[in-house]
């Protein structure tokens, strides 16, 4: 059983991480909001030097907008490790079970970047929390820049399952 199908079946000791549900637009907005809010923490942390607190802010700025992106084609998700699985098939690898095709069908392609700078986040994000050696700030930085651009990317998916065209104010 691939990670994504166990994300949608569980497993006999847990529930599913991952299901199908409506499309909710407004979900996806508010992880947005909360994506936007925790770059900004990410930002606070950068100007008082607390780097390993900028990279799992700016971790988490990506995770909602992550979770986000799953709200936009109809998909519910309560895990990390599912939210990026879900985030691979349905916007990078375009490889789903038959069942999920309407969802998949609502699903834009993006570059295989936006997966990695995921994934990198992720990694830096726990190297951050769980280990006890020095944080540069080169690190730390680009976890951010990765996290903004990231953040960019869902807005623009958002704004157009609205059926809008996004425009970005600098």
């Amino acid at each position: 059983m691939s990670k994504l199908e166990r994300c949608f079946e569980g497993t006999p000791e847990t529930s599913p991480k991952l299901r199908k549900q409506e499309i909710n637009l407004e979900e996806a907005k508010l992880h947005l909001e909360k994506a936007e809010w925790n770059l900004h923490a990410a930002e606070k942390m950068a100007e008082h030097k607390f780097f390993d607190w900028q990279i799992v802010c700016s971790y988490y700025a990506m995770y909602h907008a992550t979770v986000a992106s799953l709200w936009i084609i109809g998909l519910e998700v309560r895990s990390h490790e599912c939210a990026i699985a879900g985030f691979e098939a349905f916007y990078i690898s375009k490889k789903v079970p038959k069942e999920y095709l309407s969802n998949l069908k609502n699903a834009k392609q993006l570059s295989r970047e936006y997966l990695n700078s995921l994934s990198e986040a992720k990694t830096e994000r726990i190297n951050a929390s769980y280990g006890i050696g020095e944080i540069k700030s080169q690190e730390a930085e680009k976890v951010m820049k990765n996290a903004k651009t990231f953040i960019i990317e869902i807005k623009k998916l958002l704004y157009s399952a609205s059926g809008n065209e996004y425009i970005q104010v600098k």
